[in-house]
Protein backbone atom coordinates (compact mmCIF):
# COMPACT_ATOMS: atom_id res chain seq x y z
CA UNK A 1 0.00 0.00 0.00
CA UNK A 2 1.35 3.75 -0.73
CA UNK A 3 2.38 5.38 2.01
CA UNK A 4 3.08 9.11 2.54
CA UNK A 5 6.61 10.42 3.57
CA UNK A 6 7.19 13.81 5.52
CA UNK A 7 8.03 15.97 1.97
CA UNK A 8 4.58 14.43 0.24
CA UNK A 9 6.49 11.64 -1.67
CA UNK A 10 4.43 8.84 -3.01
CA UNK A 11 5.80 5.78 -1.36
CA UNK A 12 5.49 1.99 -2.28
CA UNK A 13 6.45 -0.68 -0.22
CA UNK A 14 7.67 -3.54 -2.76
CA UNK A 15 8.53 -5.97 0.21
CA UNK A 16 12.04 -7.15 1.92
CA UNK A 17 12.10 -3.55 3.45
CA UNK A 18 12.43 -1.81 -0.21
CA UNK A 19 10.42 0.70 -0.99
CA UNK A 20 9.80 2.78 -4.53
CA UNK A 21 9.11 6.20 -4.97
CA UNK A 22 6.07 7.08 -7.16
CA UNK A 23 6.88 10.57 -7.52
CA UNK A 24 5.03 13.90 -5.54
CA UNK A 25 0.95 14.14 -6.43
CA UNK A 26 0.44 16.77 -8.64
CA UNK A 27 -2.57 19.15 -10.02
CA UNK A 28 -2.97 20.55 -13.14
CA UNK A 29 -4.21 24.43 -12.52
CA UNK A 30 -5.49 27.33 -14.56
CA UNK A 31 -7.48 30.57 -14.72
CA UNK A 32 -11.02 30.65 -15.99
CA UNK A 33 -9.99 31.89 -19.77
CA UNK A 34 -7.27 28.59 -19.83
CA UNK A 35 -9.41 26.33 -18.44
CA UNK A 36 -8.98 23.36 -21.06
CA UNK A 37 -11.43 24.11 -23.88
CA UNK A 38 -11.57 20.25 -24.89
CA UNK A 39 -12.00 18.94 -21.27
CA UNK A 40 -13.11 15.22 -20.88
CA UNK A 41 -15.28 14.06 -17.72
CA UNK A 42 -13.36 13.57 -14.88
CA UNK A 43 -10.91 16.60 -15.44
CA UNK A 44 -9.76 18.01 -12.04
CA UNK A 45 -7.93 21.12 -11.49
CA UNK A 46 -7.26 24.42 -9.46
CA UNK A 47 -8.27 28.05 -10.99
CA UNK A 48 -5.62 30.31 -9.30
CA UNK A 49 -8.24 33.04 -10.46
CA UNK A 50 -10.75 31.80 -8.22
CA UNK A 51 -8.77 30.00 -5.95
CA UNK A 52 -11.47 26.94 -6.18
CA UNK A 53 -10.53 23.28 -7.24
CA UNK A 54 -12.73 22.55 -10.06
CA UNK A 55 -14.24 19.15 -11.65
CA UNK A 56 -15.79 18.66 -14.82
CA UNK A 57 -18.52 16.17 -15.53
CA UNK A 58 -18.92 16.17 -19.56
CA UNK A 59 -21.20 19.04 -19.39
CA UNK A 60 -20.82 21.52 -16.53
CA UNK A 61 -17.84 22.56 -14.35
CA UNK A 62 -18.58 22.16 -10.63
CA UNK A 63 -16.19 24.02 -8.15
CA UNK A 64 -14.92 24.09 -4.33
CA UNK A 65 -13.61 27.12 -3.05
CA UNK A 66 -10.51 27.47 -1.12
CA UNK A 67 -10.01 29.19 2.24
CA UNK A 68 -7.28 30.12 3.50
Amino acid sequence: MPQRSNNSAILMDIGQGLSLMLGLPSINSWDTPSRPKRAKSGTFGFNSETSSLEYFDGKDWFYAKMRK
